[in-house]
């Protein structure tokens, strides 16, 4: 099973990609989508949209993990927060993709145990779980966790199905 996870930000959305083999979890690729602040906000978007499409088209997931845009003090960052997780939400249904979506605080405990952990904390526990030479970029590292959060979630929906 392939897993993209998407840290979804205007300026850079983070992605992630792993692969289960035999129940463990293996790194495939990461990095971020800048997008210029010179472009329109529209044209930011469709960057986005499009590099995402690809990255879906390249890997093939059979699951799309995106972090929850998180509250904001400034009303207008959570709004255009939100069209950034909209036009990733888009590509992945338009590549007929499932979607899971999950807030920091679930992301965080799953990955390292507590919700109020530190982006530095996140990033360490991504590098340990996926035995990564180095810490990946913050926005690659959230969505690496996005990633992992959805394979911790799966198995335990797994569980309760044998259980059942």
């Amino acid at each position: 099973m392939i897993v993209l996870g998407v840290d979804p930000g205007l300026s850079r959305t983070g992605y992630g990609v792993i692969e289960v083999k035999d129940r463990e979890p293996s790194f495939l690729d990461c990095g971020f989508i800048a997008t210029s602040t010179s472009l329109s906000f529209p044209l930011r978007l469709k960057n986005i949209y499009d590099t995402l499409l690809s990255l879906i088209d390249k890997f093939q997931p059979e699951v799309v993990a995106i972090e929850d845009t998180y509250i904001a003090k400034n009303a207008q960052i959570a709004l255009k927060l939100g069209k950034a997780a909209g036009a990733a939400i888009l590509a992945a249904v338009n590549k007929k993709k499932e979607i899971f979506s999950f807030t920091p605080l679930q992301i965080k405990q799953n990955v390292v145990g507590r919700g109020n952990a530190s982006k530095e904390q996140v990033s360490f526990m991504v590098k340990q779980i996926l035995g990564l030479k180095e810490e990946p970029p913050p926005d690659a590292s959230d969505a690496l966790a996005a990633a992992l959060c959805y394979l911790s979630y799966h198995r335990y929906e797994n569980i309760i199905e044998k259980a059942g």
